[in-house]
């Protein structure tokens, strides 16, 4: 059975946006074409749109009419208001026929200072029919005579009409061993001796699961003739019924070629490999993150065969995979899937860290040849944290030559006038009063044991954060008991003292469903989509970690004067 893509995969415009967030902002003047491959004869449908406020129905059309006829033209207006903001798009609809064949080029466009990009159609010779009175001709057509397994197929289905028909319906496509995809239907006129021509097509994309043969068999087309006028209580059949059926096609199926590497098999018109940073490279600190899209784009090919991306890290890098996004884009040239990875890479040491070249081979169809889609590699640089810059200054720097290190005596005449010596006396002497008071306070019969304690060994509140499954009140609960028991390192460093694989493996999956919760929402926001639904975190294993950490117990100390603290040591 056939097998065909559902329309559950993600639309279209989601790959137009990634490559908009990309690339810089586009002209405001748009131009674009129904189909870019023709045939002396036909119609083509050229559209000039403007979303700000210029009219494209101002544009200089002179260069245009060097190489088309223009059959006919339409103006439209829309307006949307989105959230309370006003838009307005402007779209001159121009319906062209070729004056000669070969690569005609449609010149740029410019209104207003926006100049819209130039295209670029190919024009084929008048198609010929043989001596015949059909006024209906049903046909099947494939891009290419052998396609290689898992590669793309192009089908088009072609009715051709010159008499009004209704009821027109064409039969299901069946392929054993292979998926279809549909790729959209298109109408357009036809001159064919000078006689005219309504035309219908439907295209497939193909891909052939196996090597060997692909059969396709033969289509109907069924339709009735429009009749002319008929009663309101004619009940009879409108029209003659007219069925066609094209030829069964029986395309070879190359298998994988040997040469080709240990690699995911991608035959493929063009792959291209991308990436994106969400910041500089050279300016990171311990404790930032940054995030890394790759994105990998291939004509011919489906989302879904494209391979996933190892963006691995070194090690003072740690990598949280956000899940990646893929789509499939529709086109009158076939199908172009997208795959996008993005990966949150967070520092938590410093240094400068190499990540290396990406490199995926693919087969060139057009060439057939292998070729190979590469990034460079990539340097980062992580400096240390701000505190951290700060405890250096705590070591003092070399003095020159026999200088000694004592700091030198003021001058008599910065002394004189100075409070500084009467604050020194002042504190001696008050420090003095306390440690006799002290003193003498041990020295009393039946004082009251005195308890010192740590922290609490199981913090209350990071316990009940775990319990309500809260991963960010958990990471806060988490930082401010460390800070409490006077930990001032990084997470990574309280993690090493520890030494306790649970208590690690429970932290990272905070921090992974942290981070990767944060890139959704970041990436969403930028879409202007909601976040995906992900799945709720469990603090249970957290829990059980910090429940598992060894005791530090709490301490009594002894009736004892102070003295004998002393005479301990």
């Amino acid at each position: 059975m056939t097998q065909k893509r559902s329309g559950k995969q993600a639309p279209g415009w989601v790959f137009w946006l990634l490559i908009a967030l990309a690339m810089p902002a586009q002209s405001a003047l748009e131009a674009s074409l129904d189909r870019y491959n023709i045939a002396m004869g036909d119609s083509v449908r050229l559209s000039l749109r403007s979303d700000d406020g210029s009219d494209p129905s101002d544009a200089d059309l002179t260069a245009l009419r060097e190489h088309f006829e223009i059959i006919q033209s339409s103006s439209n207006i829309s307006t949307r208001i989105i959230n309370g903001e006003r838009s307005q798009t402007r779209e001159l609809t121009l319906e062209l026929t070729p004056l000669r064949e070969g690569s005609l080029v449609i010149p740029p466009f410019e209104v207003d200072g926006k100049r819209s990009e130039a295209l670029s159609v190919t024009v084929g010779p008048e198609p010929t029919l043989q001596a015949t009175d059909e006024a209906v001709i049903f046909e099947a057509e494939v891009d290419r005579s052998k396609v290689y397994v898992q590669g793309q197929l192009l089908l088009t289905l072609r009715v051709q009409q010159a008499v009004n028909l209704d009821s027109r319906s064409i039969s299901e496509l069946d392929i054993p061993n292979a998926y279809v995809e549909t790729l959209g239907q298109n109408s357009f006129q036809r001159t064919i001796n000078g006689r005219p021509w309504l035309v219908h097509e439907i295209r497939y994309a193909i891909f052939p699961e196996s090597s060997g043969e692909l059969v396709i068999p033969a289509q109907t087309f069924s339709g009735r003739i429009a009749s002319g006028r008929r009663t309101l209580f004619d009940t009879r059949p409108a029209g003659r019924l007219l069925r066609r059926r094209s030829e069964e096609l029986v395309i070879p199926v190359l298998p994988r070629p040997d040469e080709y590497p240990a690699a995911t098999w991608l035959p493929s018109s063009d792959l291209r490999i991308e990436e994106q940073w969400s910041g500089p490279l050279d300016q990171l600190r311990i404790g930032d993150s940054i995030t890394r899209t790759i994105t990998v784009t291939g004509e011919g090919l489906q989302g879904a065969q494209l391979p996933p991306i190892d963006g691995n890290s070194a090690s003072g890098l740690r990598a949280y995979p956000d899940q990646p996004l893929i789509n499939n884009v529709n086109s009158d040239k076939g199908v172009t899937g997208i795959r996008s990875d993005s990966l949150a890479l967070v520092a938590v040491e410093d240094g400068v860290y190499e990540l290396p070249a990406l490199e995926i081979p693919w087969w060139d169809t057009e060439s057939d040849s292998l070729k190979i889609a590469r990034l460079p590699a990539q340097r980062l640089t992580v400096l240390p944290s701000p505190g951290a810059a700060l405890n250096t200054g705590d070591t003092p720097a070399a003095l020159p030559g026999n200088a000694s290190p004592a700091v030198a005596a003021p001058a008599a005449g910065q002394l004189q006038g100075s409070p500084w010596p009467w604050i020194a006396g002042f504190c001696a002497a008050g420090w003095l009063v306390t440690t006799i008071l002290w003193w003498r306070r041990g020295q009393r019969p039946g004082s009251r044991p005195s308890e010192t304690s740590t922290v609490e060994p199981d913090p209350p509140r990071l316990l009940d954060a775990c319990k309500r499954n809260d991963p960010r009140l958990a990471r806060e609960a988490l930082r401010l008991w460390l800070r409490e028991q006077g930990h001032r390192g990084s997470m990574e460093i309280w993690l090493r003292e520890q030494d306790s694989a649970s208590l690690r493996e429970a932290v990272q999956e905070l921090e992974r469903h942290l981070y990767r919760h944060s890139l959704s929402d970041g990436d969403n926001a930028a879409k202007g989509a909601a976040a995906p639904s992900s799945e709720p975190w469990d603090g249970s294993a957290l829990a059980a970690a910090i429940r598992s950490l060894p005791k530090k117990a709490k301490t009594r100390r002894k009736d004892s004067p102070l003295p004998q603290l002393y005479l301990s040591q």
